[in-house]
Formats: C-alpha cells, structure tokens, sequence
C-alpha cells in the first residue's frame, strides 16, 4: 500500500477521540447516497412516464391520420388505401367513419352526454390500431347474440353493436348487453306550421364489449361500431371522412407524412395530415423541459452532500494538524499531504455514490416488479427491534472491538435495512390514487437509463473530489513550525 493511501485509510478509521469526524464523515456519505439514489429514481420515473405513454400512444393510435380540411366524407378510399399500402416503410392503412353523438338515456329529458364513435372495419383496423386485444367482450358488431336478445327484451330495433371506452362505460353504468341510445343528428321538418322544428334522430346500440387501453383520451370518451352501420347513419355510403396508416418505424413520420398525403389526395382536395408526434409533442415537451429541471435540481442536492465532505476534510485538518506538521519533518512533501486528503475524500464521495447507486437501483426493482411481499407490519416490528437493539448498545457501549465483528455488524444491518425496503416499498397504483386519468395509466412505470446511471455516478464523484481540492490545499500549505511549535 503506499504510503498516501494508508494514511487516508487510518483517518477514515474510527477512533474513540476522534469519533465526531467520524459521525461527520457517515452523515457525508449518507448525504451523497440519498442525492445519487433520488436522482437516479426520479429519472427512471419520468422515463418510464415518457416512454410508457409512447408505447401506449404508438399502440393504441395510428401514426399518421389523413382527413379533408373540413373534415368532410370522401369516396375512393380503398384505391386510396392500396396506394398507401404501397409506399415504402408503410404496414397498414384503414378507413374510418369518426362523428360525435350525443347520449339519450332513458328517463332524461335532454342529451346528458357527448361521446365521440368510430366507425372502423376490423380486418384492416386491426393492422392498424390492434384493436381486438384491448376489448373484453364481443368485437361481432352486427352478429353479436346480445343484439337479438336486446330487441327482445327491449321491443325496439337495434342499429348494432358497439363497443364503449371501459372508464366511458363506468361513468353511465353501462355492462354488456344494455342499450344505449345515441342522437345521430337533428333533422330539420317543416312542419307546415309556420317556423321549422328539429327532430331528433336516435340509434339504439347494444353494448357488446369494453375497450380498456389504460389511456383515458380512449377510455373516457370514444365508442366503437361498425364502419359501414355509421356510413348509413350519416347517408354517406361508400365514404369514409378519416384515413388512419401504420409504418415500419414510427420515427419517419415526419418524412414519410407528406408522401402519404400525395400519393392518396390531390391538390385540390385539400388534405390534412396529423403525426402522432404532433398530436402529443406538447406532452413530451413537457416531460423533456421536467427531466432536465430534475437533474438540475438533484444535481444541486449532491453539490450540497459534497459540501458535507469538504467540511468533514476542513475539520480532520484541523484535528490532523500535529499529524501533518509530523510527516512535513519527516519529508512529507506538499504532493503527498494533499494527496492524503484528496483520497480521504474521494473515499467518501465514492462509498456515497455506489451506495446510493445500489440504493437507486433497488427501489426502481422494488417499484417495478410486482410479486407478492411479506406483511409491511413485519417491517415495522423489524423496525421496531433494531431501534431497541441500537438503544441498549449505545447505553451498555456493546461496540464490537475486532474487525471481523464491524464487518459482520455493517453485514447484518445491510439485510435488515434491505428485508425492510422489500417489505415496504411497492409498485404503485396511479389507479388506486386516483391518478391513472391524468398520468394515462394505471401503474407507475419505472426504466432505468443506464446511460444516464453511469452519468450520475461520474457527475457525484467529480463534485465530490473537486470538494476535496480546497481542504487538501490547505493542509498542503501548513507550515510544520507552526503546527509543531506548542507541541
């Protein structure tokens, strides 16, 4: 060992006299591993927000979304769509009836709610969208048993079947098999009594099946029928109004947008083409614009643990002072003194940043994986019992001497504080919160960014050494008269 490292090893040691520096020095530590650790998480949390939301975006929606600028019907669409299906780096396209209609039920005298349908074909939404696997239930919009046994039990006739957003459903106490009742339009009749009259135009559908995507755009207010029932609601058939395509990769939209809307329309039709980063790039601005302010701020929270460390160096100097002017008489040079203390407290910065790197780690594995865990009352009477253990070994002064003994002490904690953490900390449920509207999920999702750990950790320990600079300069400059003059 040289002879630089041995003198920082026998400082960080604890001694009796000098058990203060000591505290000093694990509260440093601690202080380090608690910045690491939350800035590690706090990252792993926005990422996993950020690319969750894009996994169910991409999943749940198409990457590109063609309509006439007045939002108008228009014919052609399957020509269309085999000239879309054509162009290089496109998997799928599918026509689209996309309306709004208003809710009619039973006992209300007015329209209580809007909601917005779409009229889709399943085979070729289903390349598109995967729409079947997000539906419990029935996707037979025209065959389903429930419609027959609907018009039975209700004497009415049925236009279809259709398939309702889970939290939609939910908010108007609807299951499968009931009747919902939606105003297609309002039909002008003169009446032959001088001013006109509106009459209303109903549809009855029976719910066949729940769509659940875990995104409330989706699930609070989208229904799903059949394309061609909704061509004949509105008179329009053999017209769609929304053409929704799939690609290869959804990162080319922004090349691939305008060739789609070329090759499918002419000039004077006047297209409109929307991305789906368009569609969300305020949401992911935001998330960007919160991850960089995360890092800043926890970024500062470390820079304040590495001033822990600089104190813990300034008040050893103090302490060390005999000590230094000793190894300055002896032929210590200015080199080595510094060196001593740069270690120090580069020993420190490091044992921070690996434990709060492994602290950070663990709870983001915590926090994502979701498996059966011991009562956390458990934890608390662990809790409860190392408090006490700790209270009789203060006031009896059972401090193990050997150092095989520390190192089995520091051992045994380290389960016990890990038994706890697997005891307490779980995934959490944004739905149980109240939160999975707002976040567009039901449970808080966690990523680790491995690039951005190994980031972390070599930001923690360049603050926690330049910490180290000013304390060790200063014992380097010493003058060993002066330390050992009342000696």
């Amino acid at each position: 060992m040289k002879f630089e490292w041995f003198v920082a090893s026998r400082y960080l040691q604890s001694r009796r006299k000098q058990s203060f520096i000591s505290i000093i020095s694990i509260i440093s530590i601690v202080g380090v591993s608690l910045g690491v650790a939350t800035v590690i998480l706090v990252i792993a949390v926005l990422d996993g927000v950020e690319h969750g939301l894009r996994d169910r975006f991409l999943a749940n929606e198409a990457h590109i979304v063609l309509r006439m600028i007045d939002h108008s019907f228009f014919g052609n669409y399957q020509d269309r769509i085999e000239q879309i299906t054509e162009i290089d780096g496109v998997v799928a396209a599918s026509p689209v009836v996309y309306s709004q209609m208003g809710v009619f039920q039973t006992g209300s005298e007015g329209i209580t709610d809007t909601i917005y349908i779409k009229g889709i074909d399943l085979t070729q939404e289903e390349k598109v969208t995967g729409f079947s696997q997000y539906v419990n239930g029935s996707i037979d919009f025209q065959t389903s048993p429930l419609i027959a046994e609907a018009e039975l039990r209700e004497q009415e006739t049925i236009t279809g079947g259709i398939v309702l957003g889970s939290r939609l459903a939910q908010r108007h106490g609807l299951t499968r098999g009931d009747v919902l009742r939606l105003v297609v339009k309002l039909v002008e009749d003169p009446g032959g009594f001088g001013s006109p009259m509106l009459l209303v135009d109903f549809s009855n559908f029976v719910v066949i099946g729940v769509y659940e995507s875990e995104l409330a755009v989706y699930d609070n207010r989208i229904g799903f029928i059949d394309y061609k029932t909704a061509q004949k609601l509105y008179s329009q058939v053999g017209k769609v109004n929304v053409l929704l395509v799939r690609l290869e990769d959804a990162e080319t939209v922004s090349e691939l947008s305008p060739v789609i809307e070329e090759t499918a329309f002419s000039f004077m039709e006047m297209p409109i083409t929307t991305t789906w980063l368009e569609t969300h790039s305020a949401l992911f601005a935001a998330l960007k614009m919160e991850k960089m302010a995360t890092v800043i701020i926890e970024a500062l929270i470390i820079l304040v643990a590495a001033f822990n460390i600089a104190s813990t160096l300034i008040m050893t100097v103090m302490e060390k002072t005999r000590d230094v002017g000793t190894l300055r008489t002896l032929g210590a040079t200015r080199g080595n003194i510094m060196r001593i203390f740069i270690i120090q407290g580069s020993v420190i910065g490091m044992l921070g940043t690996i434990a709060g790197t492994v602290l950070g780690l663990g709870l983001c594995w915590l926090l994502s994986t979701n498996i059966l865990r011991p009562s956390p009352w458990i934890a608390i009477a662990v809790i409860g019992i190392l408090i006490l253990c700790q209270t009789i070994i203060t006031f009896r002064r059972l401090i193990p001497t050997s150092k095989a003994l520390k190192i089995g002490m520091v051992f045994f904690w380290t389960l016990t504080v890990c038994f706890v953490l697997y005891c307490l900390v779980k995934p959490i449920s944004l739905k149980e919160l109240g939160f999975s509207e707002i976040y567009q999920m039901n449970q808080l999702p966690i990523r680790v960014n491995w690039f951005f750990v190994g980031f972390i950790n070599l930001l923690s320990f360049l603050i926690c050494w330049l910490a180290t600079i000013y304390p060790a300069w200063q014992a380097s400059n010493l003058n060993p008269i002066e330390a050992l003059q009342y000696e």
